[in-house]
């Protein structure tokens, strides 16, 4: 971990950086590195003929000289770079601070999960964390009353919504976690921050069904001109918004569908298209396209869908087109160069679509929620036919999220009138009552 940085040195990597290849970068990186650490060794290298290795010393813990030999020079000079490093790190680790510890336990989530896990958690850090003094403060002097009152602080501070409030504290949960794990400290202070009371968040701002689904007419809009648009664009993806429709699949796993996932009668979703993350030159996580993974969003997430027959139109349609451009991948979404669809392609296509139609922007995850409404307001299905549908471990989240009316309230009146005033029918509840 290199610890020091040499200001003027790294601007003018920056500079280079421009007109370098990144693999040039990255070595002029590591010889600055590599130059820290030599000007900090006091012995001499030297060449022995008796053994012909390169020797020279460093001094251990205790004070102590320690040999350290090499058959190259090169080896010998990357040996006490290490040294030093550790050396280091152990003294930095001595009593450890969040910002110590953070790029050790970023690495050590990117192993554990992945990259697309550590930038969102690296997006939390440079959100609350990265600029505040918390993070320069020593574990062993964190209490949980001062970090109690430092996310009271925060809460007050940022207007933090309670699930705001959890998405901060849950990386600080974490790094405890990790410091644990890694024999830093035996306590988790911030889990043991408990009873903040409900007053204290900001009120969130909850969307309206209008803003969540396409109501009412809507999606009847949004199909016909998906069609004409795509008669007049040849844009598979116009399609691929009709299709989702039927099926109502999060974006990633609609576009990493392929023909054979497809049966006479269901569709088997079990795979996803996600974001790939790679490191630049200064070790920051940076987006770097998409790829497919043979995996849901969850266990659940792998399921069967039944195809209905506006589905399987759909499909062969799609299939037929691929056809006849002379396109034989295995995906079903394909571009106008035969590759594989990304899920920029449906969302920017949506946005067209919504613009035209005059509605409020929404992207494929509202497609998603206005199929899954639509099963719950057809009342052929049980919840747990939904929840299978939807891919949910547990049918409060479909309920609570994704379930909303499908029509719009003043449209429903009849239905309300029917619901309360039944009982009404059957008794004069106005008998004697002078109507003025």
């Amino acid at each position: 971990m290199f610890f020091h940085t040499n200001v003027e040195a790294l601007s003018n990597i920056e500079i280079r950086a421009k007109k370098k290849p990144l693999d040039r970068v990255l070595d002029d990186i590591d010889n600055m590195e590599k130059e820290y650490y030599l000007a900090q060794h006091p012995y001499k290298i030297y060449y022995s003929q008796k053994d012909q290795r390169y020797r020279t010393y460093v001094k251990n813990s205790d004070g102590k000289r320690k040999p350290l030999t090499s058959t190259s020079k090169e080896e010998l000079e990357k040996k006490i770079v290490d040294f030093y490093k550790k050396k280091e790190e152990a003294k930095v680790l001595e009593r450890p601070t969040f910002e110590t510890l953070y790029p050790m336990f970023m690495k050590y989530k990117e192993k554990e999960t992945s990259s697309a896990n550590a930038h969102k958690l690296n997006w939390v850090w440079e959100k609350y964390y990265k600029q505040d003094e918390l993070v320069a403060k020593y574990l062993d002097e964190i209490t949980v009353a001062f970090l109690k009152e430092w996310f009271l602080d925060k809460i007050e501070t940022l207007h933090l919504t309670n699930k705001q409030f959890k998405e901060m504290k849950s990386l600080l949960n974490m790094l405890y976690d990790y410091a644990i794990d890694s024999n830093l400290t035996k306590y988790n202070v911030s889990r043991n921050v408990r009873n903040i009371s409900y007053k204290k968040f900001a009120v969130p701002k909850k969307k309206i069904s209008a803003e969540q689904i396409y109501m009412g007419e809507e999606e009847t809009s949004v199909i016909e001109l998906a069609l004409q648009q795509f008669k007049k664009t040849k844009n598979i993806a116009y399609l691929a918004i009709c299709l989702n429709f039927t099926l109502g699949l999060r974006v990633g796993e609609l576009v990493a569908l392929k023909i054979t996932d497809f049966s006479e009668k269901t569709v088997h979703i079990q795979r996803q298209e996600i974001k790939k993350y790679v490191h630049d030159e200064n070790g920051v996580v940076q987006r770097s396209g998409y790829e497919v993974v043979e995996h849901t969003k969850s266990l659940e997430s792998n399921r069967e869908i039944v195809l209905t027959s506006n589905a399987k139109l759909f499909f062969e349609l799609i299939c037929q087109i691929n056809d006849s451009r002379g396109f034989h991948s295995e995906y079903l979404l394909l571009n106008a160069q035969g590759e594989r669809m990304h899920n920029d392609a449906i969302n920017n296509t949506l946005r067209r679509i919504n613009k035209k139609i005059d509605t409020s922007q929404k992207g494929n995850h509202s497609i998603r929620k206005t199929c899954i409404s639509n099963l719950a307001a057809s009342g052929l299905l049980t919840d747990e036919e939904i929840r299978m549908f939807a891919g949910h471990k547990d049918i409060s989240t479909t309920q609570k999220s994704y379930i909303f009316a499908t029509e719009p309230l003043e449209d429903r009146a009849s239905a309300y009138e029917t619901a309360i005033n039944e009982k009404m029918l059957d008794v004069n509840v106005f008998k004697g009552v002078q109507l003025v």
